[in-house]
């Protein structure tokens, strides 16, 4: 059962990895040239794309973690993003509806992390 555990850590990594890989490049790519000229699909991934990494390392982090606070790992970068966002900009609502549609989509990844772990755990008690 060990193994097939690890097996299922290392899968997890791997599409972590790779997801996260593909959002990068559609960030680089959106902003590779300035002024953005993006089409309305690329404007959808680089919204809601980083749901699916943030997914993938959330329900990693639910199987591994030992102690229950590392589960707020990924919502650090977040919050240090957004409070430097938020205290460099100078239009202050902007910046909070901006900074609430940028981190909507990980806020989701982690919480379906969380459900699909939380689920999966009840089946195996259960």
């Amino acid at each position: 059962m060990q193994n097939m555990k690890q097996k299922s850590n290392r899968i997890l990594l791997i599409l972590f990895l790779l997801s996260f890989l593909m959002y990068a490049a559609v960030f680089a790519s959106a902003f590779a040239e300035l002024p953005l000229r993006i089409s309305s699909w690329h404007q959808f991934l680089l919204l809601y794309a980083h749901f699916i990494p943030m997914f993938f390392l959330e329900w990693l982090l639910c199987r591994t973690a030992k102690l229950r606070w590392r589960l707020l790992v990924p919502a650090i970068p977040l919050a240090l993003t957004g409070l430097w966002f938020l205290s460099t900009t100078e239009w202050y609502l902007m910046a909070w509806i901006l900074f609430g549609i940028w981190c909507a989509a990980p806020v989701l990844g982690c919480v379906a992390g969380w459900i699909v772990w939380a689920i999966g755990k009840r089946r195996k008690n259960g």
